[in-house]
């Protein structure tokens, strides 16, 4: 019902469109998505302090109901199982799953018929996509179960995070609405304060403060390209909102100098989110901002090493029965961590998201730079508003620069020395380029580097 309701409003004006939205915000999201989110609710109140051996437990569980399923009812899988001669029941336990290959972008774009499951009604799924940042995006389904769990996921988080019923939530994100010039929108149903955050000037960003001062919101939600242009614009012009408990990122990398900046702006922590539109792996932070806790009750994440140093994250989502991800490839990099976090909770903690590997710049001497080591060159240059990073070809890095008024030939220059200083590459060419804007994905997003090469072909 829900995917019919989302390809109903897709082809009505927007106008009509927004006013259904709000009227479909009233329903309770117990109403909403159904029996699946409620289960999921109870579940987390449960498994919040379960201990180590029974997560664990529970989540092989899931694993073996996944893998049968997969093996009785999605063709694609049938056929890997045959090939490489494994049974469902040589997969009991996570380690298991190394006796499979990994599912790849580019098998699911070939072989998308055949990941369908095929009793699973196309009534309870719907399509989603990625928003190919980089690369072509890719077409996928999944099940309304799935997202009922993503929903539950999220309120979970608030939850760890001191949510109580009547706290509002400011959402900065990439909404847009009917009216080109409305900069925010006051859903009354979930007390969501949801903000256009396409394109903003001085003007828009001063109504966007007011209406921040106005609400009182108790947390912010955010992509973190959004709220650095919005808590340096604070910042500059001295202004500031009431007390929050947490401002909450998701969707890209969290670097250390949005960090730093929004809990200066907001004097209020900033607490991460990790998934991935696919579902096939959940993590986020808690109160403690100690590390990223992997919901198992949702996924098995692996942290497959693979260059550098450096660990990929492979997913297995253990609640996707429409279209199912199994050991799949997200290109995201993490850091495994190896300790419990101070909270108490049990579930394994990841030390560190570290982006995807197509933020890596790879020089001509085949040197590899991190993101966040290109993050820091921008620390302290205050007349620079955003920035993006291309990596061209092996030689060329381009600087996309939008500034708050004038780039100083001072600013120019700080920049290319502290950009060279963590390149050390000689040959390597750094063009400074001067925008009026960085245009978003269609999800919104501003990724800070987009490599253009083929890393493996380098490296």
């Amino acid at each position: 019902m829900r995917g019919f309701l989302k390809y109903l409003l897709s082809n009505v004006p927007a106008p009509v469109a927004e006013w259904a939205k709000l009227a479909y915000d009233c329903i309770p999201p117990s109403v909403r998505y159904g029996k699946p989110y409620r289960e999921a609710v109870a579940l987390f109140k449960e498994s919040d302090w379960w201990d180590r051996k029974t997560l664990v437990a529970y989540q092989e569980q899931l694993l073996r109901d996944v893998i049968h399923h997969c093996y009785a009812r999605v063709p694609y899988y049938r056929e890997v199982f045959d090939q490489w001669e494994v049974k469902p029941d040589d997969i009991t336990r996570v380690d298991d799953l190394k006796k499979l290959p990994f599912l790849t972008k580019e098998i699911v774009r070939k072989r998308k018929d055949d990941l369908r499951a095929r009793d699973v009604s196309p009534l309870n799924l719907e399509w989603d996509k990625t928003s190919g940042t980089t690369g072509a995006p890719l077409d996928f389904q999944i099940d309304l179960g799935t997202r009922a769990m993503e929903r539950a996921l999220a309120l979970r988080q608030l939850l760890w995070l001191g949510y109580e019923k009547d706290d509002i939530i400011a959402e900065i994100k990439e909404d847009s609405f009917a009216d080109a010039e409305r900069v925010w929108r006051y859903f009354p149903g979930t007390r969501h304060l949801r903000f256009a955050f396409f394109s903003v000037d001085d003007e828009k960003l001063d109504r966007i403060v007011q209406a921040l001062k106005q609400f009182r919101p108790s947390f912010i939600k955010a992509f973190p390209s959004s709220l650095y242009i919005l808590a340096r614009w604070m910042e500059r012009n001295k202004r500031s909102i009431g007390p929050i408990k947490y401002v909450i990122t998701s969707s890209e990398n969290l670097y250390p100098s949005i960090k730093d900046q929004a809990e200066r702006t907001f004097r209020a922590r900033v607490i991460d989110h990790y998934g991935q539109n696919e579902q096939v792996a959940h993590a986020f932070q808690c109160a403690e901002a100690n590390g990223y806790h992997v919901q198992t009750e949702q996924c098995v994440m692996e942290l497959v090493p693979v260059r550098g140093g450096e660990c990929e994250i492979v997913g297995t989502s253990l609640r996707n029965l429409g279209m199912p991800f199994i050991r799949y490839k997200t290109g995201d990099l993490a850091a495994p961590g190896d300790a419990l976090c101070p909270c108490g909770r049990e579930h394994p903690v990841i030390s560190q998201i570290k982006g995807r590997e197509g933020d890596i710049i790879v020089t001509p001497e085949r040197r590899i730079i991190a993101p966040v080591a290109m993050d820091y060159a921008f620390y302290h240059l205050e007349e620079i508003r955003e920035a993006q990073i291309i990596q061209e070809d092996i030689n060329t890095l381009r600087i996309k620069i939008v500034s708050w008024e004038n780039l100083s030939e001072t600013t120019r220059e700080a920049l290319t020395k502290q950009v060279h200083s963590y390149l050390q590459s000689p040959t390597m060419r750094v063009i400074l380029e001067e925008v009026d804007e960085i245009p978003r994905t269609r999800r919104g997003k501003k990724p800070f580097i987009i490599s253009r090469i083929n890393v493996d072909e380098y490296i």
